[in-house]
């Protein structure tokens, strides 16, 4: 919703874990989840996907499908313990963080409305099912 006053985003409940340790391949692997690292308020902007109708004969099949994982972008506040390979329980979804960053507001240096971005990627193509625990 974009008011005179400004763009008002819906708050989404986001509870981050940090990733679990390396795998045999050196993969960094979600933990089972037993407590959450942080748990608060942000945002959610999933990506609206490939619109090309013959998507499918670019990029394979299967775990090569294009936009096999649905992408967005998720807003947290500044002092949330976020970083790349975090997950994020989000909608009842499980979400891998990347390309973490701190946006800063250029009206008001020292806080305002400063916030964190994060690409995140689904992981409901995953053995499992989505749930990283599986």
């Amino acid at each position: 919703m974009v008011t005179a006053a400004g763009l008002h985003l819906a708050a989404d409940e986001v509870t981050l874990h940090p990733p679990g340790d390396l795998d045999e391949h050196g993969w960094r692997n979600p933990d089972d989840f037993p407590v959450p690292a942080w748990t608060g308020t942000g945002n959610l902007q999933l990506a609206p996907g490939v619109s090309d109708p013959r998507a499918a004969a670019g990029g394979g099949h299967g775990p090569h499908g294009p936009a096999r994982d649905e992408t967005g972008t998720l807003y947290l506040p500044a002092d949330a313990p976020a970083a790349d390979g975090w997950t994020a329980q989000v909608r009842g979804r499980v979400f891998v963080l990347s390309q973490v960053r701190l946006i800063t507001d250029p009206a008001s240096p020292g806080g305002g409305i400063a916030c964190q971005a994060a690409t995140v990627t689904t992981t409901d193509t995953w053995p499992g099912g989505g749930d990283p625990r599986a």
